[in-house]
């Protein structure tokens, strides 16, 4: 095993470019030691995960799945803050913030820096929500705003009698239009220029919410955030790993806390969850791996022969999914050979894609960690003049963004930190998941061999597209 993993820690410095110089900062940071002995220690952490689960065989896995529990309904306190009626003005709010929003992207001042809509969508949104979930839970279920907007026109309906469809929903539709949307988001994220515009972005808000009505009016509301909307089932996913679960029967709905992590234990995914994680993995990477010097190379030969970058882009966007597809897909094949397995391919596949999501998460909060604390300050500003007509409506107009509040150096410890965490708690993930089915210590352990090499080579590109702002332009 050894001698694997030094083929593989070699391998991931010997394919990775040589860390060029990167577009972040602007200045160069110097790191503590060269790079490729982050990249060799992470992948060696990672390892040395593996092999002590190796000396602990069924102890953790069984206390993961095993694991405890606290009900907080059982708590006064809870229940009262939980209710209905305590929880109405904090869905109204968020319904606000999103009219306001939308109507800042229309009618508001167009640069991005003084109109509230690009700082909502992509700051406190598209970054600010997806960490919530991962690490408190699904405050989304509880918030959303289309959904609470919703709910409303349903109610006003039923006065004059006046039903809304609910239509079944075809098995093997699985969450396929909801993972088309995410790619269409992820697109506009990363390929449209007008991704930060605000009236081209209020225009996509605007589609988005108009295919959200629609798909609940017609598939019924609990049934459509639960395949087809992107943003339901993208925080639902990344609420597996975090330390609450919402238990629900016909009396009553549980809140319960626990560990984090061990929702990832829970059930197998279908052929669409596989593809929408795979696509949380890519997309997520795209943002970093798409302005690195390498990428940039391939666009610029692209360019010569009169591609343009919204078609490179999305070319791109596309060949980074179908990669990681295929790299997970000869893993699981691996997998299959190496533990004799007379299950499919496919089944591999689906049984250990949840192993994943601790990476996704760890990546997405390490990238856009620095985002969300510098950028996110905007709302401070924004809130007292939304439209960008010189109001100051909470006395907050005149702040200014403090772009030292973040030590580069310390960042970007963090950042390895929370990366090499993300690994190592998708190796633990993977190797319950492999003692609980083939209720052999020693079969699961070997049959995680393909599966490690698979952490360590993410490991390693995950710290070197990490790198890439942080090492400087020349």
């Amino acid at each position: 095993m050894y001698r694997a993993f030094t083929y593989i820690s070699s391998l991931c410095l010997l394919v990775l470019p040589a860390l060029a110089a990167a577009h972040g900062f602007g200045q160069r940071i110097d790191l503590p030691v060269p790079l490729y002995l982050y990249l060799f220690g992470g992948g060696a952490l990672v390892a040395l995960s593996f092999i002590l689960l190796g000396l602990v065989p069924n102890k953790l896995s069984g206390a993961l799945h095993a694991y405890p529990k606290y009900d907080l309904t059982r708590l006064r306190w809870f229940r009262v803050i939980a209710s209905q009626m305590a929880l109405m003005p904090l869905k109204l709010l968020f319904v606000i913030i999103l009219l306001v929003a939308v109507a800042s992207g229309i009618w508001g001042d167009q640069n991005p820096a003084f109109n509230m809509l690009p700082t909502v969508v992509w700051i406190l949104f598209a970054i600010g929500i997806p960490f919530v979930s991962a690490i408190i839970g699904n405050i989304w279920h509880v918030i959303n705003p289309l959904k609470t907007l919703f709910e409303y026109a349903e109610a006003l309906l039923r006065r004059f009698n006046i039903v809304t469809s609910k239509q079944t929903w075809p098995l093997w539709l699985g969450v396929w239009p909801a993972f088309v949307l995410f790619f269409a988001f992820r697109w506009v994220e990363n390929i449209s220029f007008d991704s930060s515009t605000p009236f081209p972005l209020a225009l996509f808000v605007l589609l988005y919410m108009s295919i959200t009505f629609a798909g609940m009016a017609f598939f019924g509301k609990k049934t459509w955030l639960e395949n087809g909307d992107p943003f339901s089932v993208f925080f639902s996913f990344l609420s597996r790993f975090s330390i609450t679960e919402v238990v629900q029967d016909k009396e009553k709905t549980q809140v319960l806390v626990r560990p984090p992590a061990v929702g990832l234990l829970q059930g197998e995914a279908t052929m669409s969850q596989v593809a929408f994680v795979l696509l949380m993995l890519s997309s997520v990477a795209a943002d970093g791996m798409l302005s690195t010097s390498f990428f940039q190379s391939i666009f610029s030969f692209l360019f010569m022969f009169g591609f343009s970058w919204t078609v490179a882009g999305t070319v791109g966007l596309v060949g980074l999914f179908v990669t990681f597809v295929l790299v997970y897909g000869a893993f699981s094949f691996l997998t299959k050979i190496v533990a004799s397995d007379t299950s499919t391919v496919f089944d591999i596949a689906r049984r250990f894609i949840y192993a994943l999501l601790p990476i996704s998460i760890a990546y997405e909060i390490a990238h856009y960690l620095s985002i969300l604390v510098v950028e996110g300050q905007r709302i401070v500003y924004l809130i007292s003049n939304p439209f960008g007509f010189g109001w100051n409506l909470f006395g907050t107009a005149d702040y200014s963004i403090s772009y030292t509040v973040l030590n580069l150096k310390m960042l970007w410890n963090v950042q390895v930190a929370l990366i090499v965490i993300g690994h190592v708690v998708a190796v633990i993930i993977a190797h319950a998941i492999a003692e609980r089915y083939f209720k052999d210590s020693r079969k699961a352990l070997i049959s995680q061999y393909p599966m490690l090499a698979l952490m360590i080579f993410y490991s390693c590109l995950s710290l070197w597209i990490m790198a890439q702002p942080i090492v400087a332009v020349e």
